[in-house]
């Protein structure tokens, strides 16, 4: 198929701010040590510069359709239409089938453009990275093979844990994995780690895995990304002949949501729905959903965005099953979304999350990642809801569920 251009719909300020005109707030900008403003403006000219260059986005996408097999199927899901009341009262249901990629999630995509984009602009030697689920390291550390860049990946123990096998695998592909046991030993000390370890090396590129971090990682990770969105939409006018009316991604640092719904930000027909993790229960404190617990306005990792915080100021740490999602914020410009009411948010918990991943692999035939349950969940819940059989709803099913086995079997024995 040929995939449509990218077109930028929302851009960030020179500074890399997204403001909402009502209310003032910025998102985004650059926060950090001043020693790494050198790299950062190098990335920023770099990427200015890919952009322009019609080779380069023209080598890029081929290797994305051949290499990463960015074109993957939307399936439509009677299944889950039945479950939700069947479509006579609920419309059809469609899945956007991003767990079909190389290395079967969505942050091949992201990764291996960055990595490209390293090598091919920057002329990197080196690629820094961090990781919670170990699927942004597995893709960077193949990309990085199949490129022919040493890599280094920064992951909190908790989460080395969690998500072995992709670890492994991670490993298998060459990386150098420096395990961070730093605060809550998860996604976001390991971000950190990776910062610091790129303002010691300037001949070495950062990649991001999430539409976060300092200007201008949040637009480059996002633009990079938003191609599945754009392949989507053009798949589902292929299939209906329109675009569908709502659209449903899960949110951590944001990335898989901007890559399925940027294409439609401009949209006002579709309904875009952003699902986090309400962890054992947004009451309990012990969730990852920064935007549903409205948490406040600071600064996380070099940007303005809302971020989990204590009474006292301090971030503080997420909880939940799902390491793609434990980060105590989200991406800038996702927050400046959810501030205009554009996208609109809602938090699934941990245990209907995990009951979801075992019905998914009964019903559907499926191995889902955890995280991609934490939005079925909660798409099931809002379609019953609206009751209107003329809508079609695109799902993003974002990764497979390979690492989430072990510790599913074990929940499942534990239950029955």
């Amino acid at each position: 198929m040929k995939i449509p251009p990218f077109k930028e719909h929302n851009p960030p300020d020179n500074l890399g701010y997204w403001t909402n005109k009502k209310t003032g707030e910025k998102y985004g900008g650059q926060y950090i040590s001043p020693l790494l403003i050198p790299n950062l403006k190098k990335v920023e000219t770099g990427f200015k510069k890919a952009m322009k260059n019609k080779k380069f986005l023209a080598d890029l996408e081929e290797q994305l359709v051949n290499h990463i097999g960015i074109v993957t199927p939307i399936l439509r899901s009677k299944e889950l239409e039945e479950i939700a009341g069947g479509e006579k009262k609920v419309g059809k249901i469609f899945l956007k089938r991003t767990d079909l990629h190389h290395d079967s999630s969505h942050k091949p995509v992201s990764a291996f453009s960055s990595v490209f984009f390293a090598k091919h602009i920057l002329k990197a030697k080196k690629i820094i990275t961090e990781t919670g689920a170990s699927m942004n390291a597995r893709a960077v550390a193949s990309a990085c093979a199949k490129l022919n860049l040493s890599v280094e990946v920064h992951i909190g123990a908790l989460d080395a844990e969690k998500v072995s096998l992709n670890k492994d695998i991670t490993e298998l592909y060459g990386a150098d994995i420096k395990v961070c046991h730093d605060s809550t030993k998860s996604l976001l000390p390991a971000m950190a780690a990776a910062l610091r370890s790129w303002q010691s090396d300037p001949t070495a590129m950062y990649v991001v895995g999430s539409v976060c971090g300092p200007h201008p990682y949040p637009l480059m990770v996002r633009t990079f990304a938003s191609i599945i969105g754009r392949i989507a939409k053009k798949q589902m006018k292929d299939l209906i002949g329109k675009s569908p009316s709502t659209v449903f991604a899960v949110c951590g640092g944001g990335s898989n949501l901007s890559a399925i719904s940027y294409p439609f930000y401009n949209e006002k027909s579709v309904d875009i729905f952003g699902i986090e993790s309400a962890g054992k229960g947004i009451a309990s404190g012990a969730h990852a959903a920064t935007i549903t617990s409205k948490a406040p306005i600071g600064i996380l990792l070099g940007a303005r965005s809302n971020v989990l915080m204590d009474a006292d100021g301090q971030v503080d740490p997420s909880e939940t099953e799902a390491s793609g999602l434990d980060f105590s914020g989200t991406g800038p410009e996702i927050c400046y979304m959810a501030s205009t009411g554009r996208i609109k948010f809602r938090a699934t918990t941990d245990k209907e999350a995990q009951e979801t991943f075992l019905m998914m692999c009964k019903k559907t035939g499926i191995l889902p990642a955890i995280e991609a349950c934490y939005v079925i969940h909660a798409a099931l819940k809002e379609i019953k809801k609206r009751k209107n059989p003329k809508e079609n709803h695109l799902i993003h099913l974002c990764g497979s569920g390979e690492s989430n086995v072990a510790r599913m079997l074990k929940y499942k024995k534990d239950n029955e």
